[in-house]
């Protein structure tokens, strides 16, 4: 049997997934799921998506790989046709970051039974960071990585158990446990957020307009946050 390799972003993912039946949400074309059976990371999958198309190439890719029995393709938005105690933990990638949030709000019966999470919002992490804190959950895991020349961030997540954590702007931002580990990738992210935050300003102060004021404002604002991160890189 060929085993498949997967994209930097996707092994990610995969790698921080530490359960036996797991739920691959926004699945595609159902790689991650092959992969978390094939290495024996995972006993059993339900690979769910809301678009259809995908799901039939899906479920053509588990037959091709003989998986049909470990990996039950479903339709479905979000957890809506997963029930609670189906599934020790929920891979959620591939998706904006307020989707993510508005699929944990959804599935809120399962996060009360405390589901595991792996998420790769492909955009405003901040916003997943903050979300998870309100539900009373802790990142245990974070990864940034490139991929194909687009930065993006894994993370994992677990019940804290009404732990007090506390998280600055700046860790619900860039994240608490990659600055805490002077990650190099977020050191290369930020330094070229930098730089453009500095040349826009740069063109912003030629428009002097009210908005292009207050937007040199809050540049000015995250230059600074991001040079105080820097530094204790």
């Amino acid at each position: 049997m060929s085993y498949l390799k997967l994209s930097p972003r996707m092994q990610a993912i995969a790698d921080m997934t530490d359960k036996d039946k797991i739920a691959d949400i926004g699945c595609d074309h159902a790689f991650i799921s092959i992969y978390l059976i094939q290495s024996k990371k995972a006993g059993k999958v339900i690979a769910a998506d809301v678009r259809q198309g995908p799901l039939d190439i899906a479920r053509n890719n588990v037959k091709m790989y003989g998986l049909s029995s470990e990996i039950d393709i479903r339709l479905s938005d979000g957890f809506d046709k997963i029930e609670v105690g189906e599934i020790d933990q929920a891979v959620i990638s591939g998706m904006g970051g307020e989707l993510i949030i508005d699929i944990l709000k959804k599935g809120r019966k399962h996060i009360e039974r405390g589901v595991g999470l792996v998420l790769q919002p492909q955009s405003e992490p901040e916003k997943v960071r903050r979300y998870l804190l309100d539900i009373k959950y802790i990142i245990t895991d974070e990864k940034m990585l490139v991929d194909e020349g687009k930065y993006y961030v894994v993370m994992k997540a677990v019940p804290c158990d009404n732990k007090l954590i506390n998280y600055s702007e700046a860790e619900l931002l860039y994240g608490k446990l990659l600055i805490q580990r002077k990650d190099s990738v977020l050191k290369e992210y930020l330094s070229l957020q930098q730089h453009k935050n500095k040349e826009l300003i740069d063109k912003l102060s030629d428009i002097k307009t009210d908005n292009s004021m207050n937007k040199v404002i809050e540049l000015k604002k995250d230059i600074k946050m991001i040079e105080e991160v820097l530094d204790s890189l």
